[in-house]
Order: structure tokens, then C-alpha cells, then sequence
């Protein structure tokens, strides 16, 4: 079946990894699964989505697909699959965030106006969280029955347990703890306030962090400035293997969102894939983050709840994210959603 994935996204953020990971396991049941992969980076003033309009056109205009599956809704790739349509094509559209919600601007207001427009025209829509199902149900119910939870997922060919840690690695930071943190530096990473949560603990650690993006430099600047700068090792962009080997070498890991009606319908990629190699993850209570208690160190929803847990547990750690590997292995593995997912399509289209 010709099935054609695209990222609306640039090429180093979540969800492009997400139609990345996607394509690899489908690609495994039909070698007529096609991606193409995002041609820039992110820009400023969303430049990324204005050329990437026009490289999509023309790399489309004379193709033919059964099914096209996109990662976020927005004009630059779903104008382009629409002229797909009159030749079959089924348009799949995957929401994995609301993406107005992060800021309160006139930028706001048009992704808002835009992907209200541009959803509609899916066939079928495809979520990664129970809230965000509900919430597309309530403002677009025509699509009640014609619905997937297309769960957040790890690809467990690269984030494993027992990968080897460099040596070398553990003995420049001897009697450190290595946190970890790795996210693509943008509006929605709230790394300035992961920053706030350090600057009082007197503990010593190092923060390894991974990722680039728009707020690259400013985060680097705020962690200056707050004399924080000497505690971090930026990694920027990292491949994924790399990503893993850095990670293998972490104590504690950390994810934080913000307390915003945004962050209910977010999925954490990143602490699927901290759990899947065994690491221990602090963690607060925001959206769907409750539904890994057993497995994390959690903490109230606050900023400085969450400091408080960094503190507590850099000194102390029990073992209940060993578990959490198993639970991430049976219901957030890229290899068996995929399956699923196919299936589905096959049964559907």
C-alpha cells in the first residue's frame, strides 16, 4: 500500500521524530511506506513553514498515494496532499499538541484560525493522549467514530537498558550525580525554569543537556547569568544513538511542564524513553505524567515543589523505576504500535 509520512514540523523537533519513528516501523511492513524527511531546522518567525511549502508541492505534485498520514496540521504540507485527493488519497492527520496553546499572541490566534480549517479536511485523525481525544471529539465530532490512539512510543533498538557507558565519561564527573535533560529548545521546554530549579541546590551534580532549537543561545545566556553555566554541559543536537549513550551514563533524569491547560494534553516522548533504559526520572504532576507515578519520582505540580524533589532525591533513591522498563516495553513500544497501527489502516482503507 503506497503510504506517504509527513512532518509539518522542521527536522529537530518532537514530532518529526515521532513521523520519523513512525515511517521506520511501518517501513518494516510495506516497503512502499515513503517519508520525506523536513528539509530545515526551526527558523525564526516560522520562516521553516513558509519554504517548506513550496519543497513539499513540488516533491508531491506528481505522486500518487493510498494513504498520507501527517504529523500536525498546518498549510504547508496539507495544501499540498489536498491536490492528492481527487487521485484517492486518504489524508490522515496526527495531532499531537495543541500547538496555540503555548503562547497568548497574534501567532497564536492564526495557528489557531489556520489548523481550525485545515483539520476538517482529514479523513481520519490519529492522537497520542487520552485528553486531546476528547478534546478533538468536543470541537470536531465528526470525527467521534473516525478516531486512533496512536500512542507516544519508544524505539527500543536505541533507548535500552545495559548500554555501555564510556569510562572516561564517569571519571570527569567522579562523585557528581549526571542529571539529564534533553528537549528541543523552544517556547514549550520551560528549561528556564528547570534552571530556577537548580540554582539552589548545593549538591554537587553536572547537567547534561541535548538539544537545540530557537532558545538555544537565550537558555544558555539565563544559565550565565544565573552563574549556573560550569554546572551544564550543552551536548546540542544529538543523533539518537548518541542521545542514548549520553543518557546511559545519567543518575537522575528530569521532566517539567509547566502547570497550563496546554501541558493536559501533551505526551512525553522523553520519559517513555528515560524509563526504557532504567533510569530513575523526576518528574511533576502535570497532565498525563500521573499515569507513571509507580514508576518516577513525581512531584506536586509547582516549580518549587519540583525543585524540592531534585534535592531529596539527589541524595537519596529507591529502585522503583526498575519496573518501568517493563511497563514502557508492553505499552509504549514502537514495534508492536506500529502492527497495530497497520492493521488498522489495512482494515479501514
Amino acid at each position: 500500500m503506497k503510504i506517504l509520512i509527513l512532518s509539518s514540523q522542521a527536522k529537530n523537533t518532537g514530532s518529526t521524530l515521532r513521523a520519523f519513528y513512525l515511517y521506520k516501523f511501518l517501513k518494516k511492513m510495506d516497503n512502499e511506506v515513503e517519508y520525506i524527511t523536513p528539509p530545515f531546522k526551526s527558523m525564526v518567525f516560522m520562516l521553516d513553514f513558509f519554504l517548506s511549502f513550496f519543497y513539499y508541492f513540488f516533491k508531491i505534485l506528481n505522486k500518487q498515494y493510498k494513504i498520507i498520514i501527517i504529523i500536525k496540521p498546518y498549510p504547508n504540507t496539507v495544501i499540498p496532499c489536498l491536490l492528492l485527493k481527487p487521485r484517492g488519497a486518504k489524508i490522515i492527520i496526527d495531532i499531537d499538541d495543541l500547538d496555540y496553546g503555548y503562547r497568548n499572541s497574534f501567532i497564536s490566534k492564526i495557528i489557531k484560525f489556520f489548523q481550525s480549517l485545515l483539520i476538517p479536511v482529514a479523513d481520519f485523525i490519529t492522537t497520542h493522549n487520552n485528553n486531546l481525544m476528547e478534546h478533538i471529539i468536543k470541537n470536531y465530532p465528526k470525527y467521534k467514530e473516525k478516531i486512533y490512539l496512536l500512542k507516544q512510543c519508544v524505539d527500543f533498538t536505541i533507548f535500552k537498558p545495559g548500554l555501555k557507558t564510556d569510562k572516561k565519561l564517569k571519571k570527569i564527573y567522579k562523585n557528581k550525580k549526571i542529571l539529564f535533560y534533553m528537549a528541543n529548545m523552544n517556547i514549550a521546554s520551560y528549561f528556564e525554569d528547570i534552571l530556577c530549579a537548580l540554582s539552589n541546590i548545593k549538591s554537587d551534580f553536572v547537567l547534561f543537556v541535548v538539544g537545540a532549537g530557537p532558545l538555544f543561545n537565550h537558555y544558555k545566556n539565563v544559565a550565565k547569568k544565573m552563574n549556573l553555566l560550569q554546572k551544564i554541559v550543552f551536548l546540542g543536537e544529538c543523533d539518537l544513538k548518541t542521545t542514548a549513550f549520553y543518557l546511559s551514563a545519567a543518575d537522575i533524569c528530569l521532566v517539567y511542564y509547566k502547570n497550563l491547560p496546554v501541558n493536559k494534553y501533551r505526551a512525553s516522548m522523553k520519559l517513555r524513553e528515560y524509563l526504557s533504559m532504567n533510569k530513575p526520572v523526576i518528574a511533576n504532576n502535570v497532565g498525563e505524567i500521573s499515569q507513571f507515578k509507580d514508576f518516577i519520582y513525581m512531584s506536586g505540580p509547582s516549580l518549587q515543589s519540583f525543585a524540592n524533589e531534585i534535592k531529596k532525591r539527589i541524595k537519596y533513591l529507591d529502585k522503583k523505576h526498575k519496573k518501568g522498563y517493563k511497563f514502557i516495553y508492553r505499552y509504549y513500544n514502537w514495534d508492536k504500535e506500529a502492527k497495530k497501527f497497520y492493521e488498522f489502516i489495512l482494515n479501514c482503507f
